[in-house]
């Protein structure tokens, strides 16, 4: 079962679902975990933009005025839910996997902003953990870190982290090592950088997919990076694209990619960190050709436009 979580501030605009969309399908997520849609009224949004065509279910929790909002979809052909719990700032969706019966627990998380809020939201969660049996996977955005590690140019509080982790040992929750890059968040000016999103697993999880991989794909539409858990071992998204020698042509494509290659992080079996690091790669150099088409299309359109021009001057002077 392949899970994709990602705070998106704001689930209106098809930019936003045209992104969603295109990495449900990349990476075969068959769970997807929205934070801050930002809705006072999801019953009237259409979230099979970020669907597509294929049956899915769904639970919600609208925002209060504009802030917060949670969203859960997924695919019943692979996940039959039987209860929901739908809290401000939490979505559990429990039920069994289609293919193994295996009961299992899916959470949603938005934390507060305020410790306070947060240390409530850690014995809420803790509570209904230890309430209902099943594997258990929590994802999203947990607005804590666990260590200084976790922050850069932002203050960080010992005191709320050791919260944070205490939550984490009594839930008997454990973290796959990440991939992809060390933070999640980006501040607004692009100067704080923190690891606010992450997955915890209960270990009979682990121990179930002990080759389970999570990763943090690149911002597009959103000040957080989405992140990726993926069960598959064999597969990780699409066979690598096609690739053209004369891209090596273009002025600043072969440093890009060496810059990439150096910037990539995973830990893990050899054959799925390389499986990984080929398709985040892919989506770099996707996203950076398209950059790159549109400078180039621009530049194409000037020079085309002072031909014209320098062309009507030459016939006004003859």
């Amino acid at each position: 079962m392949n899970c994709l979580s990602v705070n998106l501030r704001g689930a209106r605009g098809d930019r936003k679902a045209d992104w969603i969309r295109g990495l449900k399908t990349s990476y075969g997520i068959h769970f997807l975990a929205i934070q801050e849609t930002k809705l006072q009224d999801s019953s009237s949004f259409m979230f099979s933009k970020f669907w597509g065509r294929a049956e899915f279910r769904i639970a919600v929790v609208n925002s209060t005025g504009r802030s917060g909002g949670l969203a859960c979809i997924w695919c019943p052909t692979i996940f039959r839910c039987v209860n929901t719990i739908q809290n401000r700032n939490f979505i559990v969706v429990s039920g069994r996997l289609v293919q193994s019966g295996c009961m299992i627990n899916l959470v949603n998380v938005y934390a507060p902003n305020d410790a306070n809020g947060r240390r409530a939201l850690w014995s809420e969660i803790l509570g209904i953990r230890n309430s209902i049996q099943g594997l258990w996977i929590m994802m999203g955005d947990f607005n804590e870190v666990r260590d200084s590690s976790e922050r850069m140019n932002s203050e960080f509080f010992e005191a709320n982290a050791e919260a944070f982790n205490q939550f984490i040992l009594s839930a008997g929750l454990v973290e796959y090592n990440m991939g992809g890059g060390s933070f999640t968040y980006i501040s607004d000016n692009g100067t704080k950088l923190s690891k606010l999103d992450r997955y915890l697993v209960c270990l009979g999880f682990r121990e179930r997919w002990p080759n389970a991989a999570v990763i943090a794909l690149e911002r597009e539409v959103s000040d957080h990076r989405p992140i990726v858990l993926s069960t598959v071992q064999t597969d990780f998204g699409h066979i690598p694209f096609r690739f053209f020698n004369s891209w090596f042509e273009l002025p600043g494509f072969y440093d890009f990619v060496i810059q990439k290659c150096s910037t990539f992080n995973f830990s893990g079996p050899a054959d799925l960190a390389l499986a990984i690091k080929l398709r985040w790669l892919k989506d770099n150099i996707k996203a950076w050709l398209t950059v790159d088409k549109v400078n180039m299309d621009g530049l194409y359109c000037s020079k085309k436009s002072r031909l014209a021009e320098i062309e009507r001057v030459a016939e006004d002077r003859m």
